[in-house]
């Protein structure tokens, strides 16, 4: 089991001069990072705590829930203006733009969401 003490004596982090900043994560992975990484491409990943990964998966729930709210008072909103025939036009523009927009928006989220790691 490696120290606390131990760690932090072993990090550069501590010999700087002064007016100098911390280093940023970006720093540290530019310095230590293959040549793949300096020209775009994926080889260096920084992994999410499994704590992040249980948090975004709640906010995920969260947000479909208030999803599944969102849409319910938008069609009631449709089945409003589907009521007069002037409107059949505006109602069907409203569900075209939901689907085409919010819809999505939800398949992206998720797909991100079961991508981490």
């Amino acid at each position: 089991m490696i120290k606390l003490k131990k760690l932090i004596n072993e990090s550069n982090v501590w010999d700087r001069k002064f007016g100098e900043p911390l280093p940023t994560l970006s720093d540290v992975m530019g310095k230590t990072c293959c040549d793949n990484c300096a020209r775009g491409e994926v080889c260096c990943s920084v992994n999410e705590d499994i704590k992040d990964v249980v948090k975004a998966k709640r906010s995920l729930e969260k947000i479909i829930k208030a999803e599944g709210k969102l849409r319910k008072h938008m069609m009631k909103i449709a089945d409003t203006m589907e009521g007069h025939t002037v409107n059949i036009q505006l109602s069907k523009q409203l569900k075209s733009s939901y689907k085409s927009k919010v819809t999505s928006f939800m398949r992206e989220v998720v797909g991100m969401v079961r991508k981490m790691k």
